[in-house]
């Protein structure tokens, strides 16, 4: 079968990440070294063969690159300083752009400016849309003194759409790639079920993560890598269930109430837990002394600040309900929070925040065609 080759490749795949794969000669030492690495996850040592010889679709075709968690071991004992695991990161965050089919992906993982804009763009339409639910076709709000109610409506809906359908679009090319992944084998008969277990093991608990973590890390286990991955993950679902009982309770079923304590005090834990990891996350980025935070890309600082900014603006709202403080400067609060949640999710195929799909579905593909 002939292969299409790309000998731009690397330099495309350098837009996403600080390596010199050129400067690797394939000795594999990166792949004795990787706790992760077995007969069927090659990694990283194939990859960058593939890169180096511009095969891209095989380079984006396998579940490799997700079921690296960057340890930084790779680049830690790399005799060439080629940066190996900077290299799988942006693999990663290549994969992530060609996933996405209008491009904008693209433009914002190389832009940072234009990432900024769009961020930016997207937050005043959802920020406009919202007050149209809130206020209605209220002709004297002075948000219709310069856009039409339908306009700004209508806007809000179509971009809402445009980024779901992107979503959907980018995990069906995702499952489509990695039916083809050249490294599976025929899943047995029952390995579904079981692929689906070890799976979501793997991400409640980021077992493979917390035991294969290098000697590098510090001793203390909440300082680690994963267990502050683990505190972002389980304060954001946290957060998103108390909000849902928020919903369903005080909105959706008859009972009057004003608040709902159960909901209230699931969101103050999980924002605590959430708030501290982004923070751990955040310094860790900022003293660079762990080599898997040395290199920090504008989609890493994307995620963390918007997470820490809903967290922040999530507290403030808590109390101003909590002592029923009405004015001005809570309801700007409030839009802003509702803004860059909703941001938050329909950009979801287009920044780093697609991990929570993508990740799953590769480890899936990966446990499914394990022998």
């Amino acid at each position: 079968m002939a292969i299409t080759v790309n000998p731009d490749l690397l330099k495309e795949i350098k837009e996403y990440g600080a390596f010199d794969i050129n400067a690797c000669f394939n000795c594999g030492n990166c792949t004795a070294v990787c706790p992760l690495s077995d007969t069927v996850g090659s990694f990283p040592r194939k990859l960058i063969r593939l890169g180096q010889i511009g095969d891209k679709n095989r380079v984006i075709s396998g579940p490799e690159p997700w079921l690296c968690y960057y340890c930084g071991e790779c680049s830690d004992t790399c005799p060439r300083q080629a940066e190996p695991g900077e290299y799988m990161a942006a693999l990663r965050r290549y994969a992530i752009a060609q996933s996405e089919p209008t491009g904008i992906g693209r433009l914002m993982y190389r832009s940072g400016v234009f990432a900024v804009i769009v961020t930016l763009l997207v937050g005043i339409v959802l920020g406009a849309f919202m007050q149209t639910v809130k206020v209605g076709k209220n002709p004297s709000h002075w948000i219709f003194g310069a856009v039409s109610y339908q306009m700004i409506h209508y806007l809000g809906i179509a971009v809402s759409i445009l980024a779901v359908l992107t979503i959907v679009g980018g995990i069906m090319k995702i499952f489509n790639r990695l039916s083809s992944w050249e490294g599976g084998t025929k899943p047995a008969p029952g390995k579904w079920v079981s692929a689906l277990k070890q799976t979501i093991t793997e991400i409640i608990t980021m077992k493979r993560h917390r035991e294969e973590s290098p000697a590098s890390e510090p001793v203390v286990w909440y300082r680690s890598h994963a267990w502050i991955h683990l505190a972002i993950m389980y304060g954001f679902i946290g957060l998103l269930v108390a909000t849902t009982l928020d919903f369903v309770f005080l909105e959706l079923l008859p009972l009057h109430l004003s608040i709902f304590w159960p909901a209230r005090i699931i969101g103050t834990v999980s924002g605590l837990v959430m708030l501290w990891g982004v923070s751990a996350a955040m310094l860790r980025r900022f003293s660079k002394e762990e080599k898997n935070a040395a290199h920090t890309s504008l989609p890493d600082w994307w995620l963390l600040i918007f997470l820490f900014v809903l967290a922040l603006t999530g507290y403030w709202l808590e109390i101003a309900t909590t002592f029923k403080l009405v004015s001005p400067v809570n309801d700007g609060i409030m839009l802003l929070h509702a803004a860059m949640a909703m941001e938050l999710i329909l950009l979801l195929a287009f920044t780093k925040f697609a991990h929570v799909i993508y990740r799953p579905i590769a480890l899936f593909v990966y446990f499914l065609n394990q022998a």
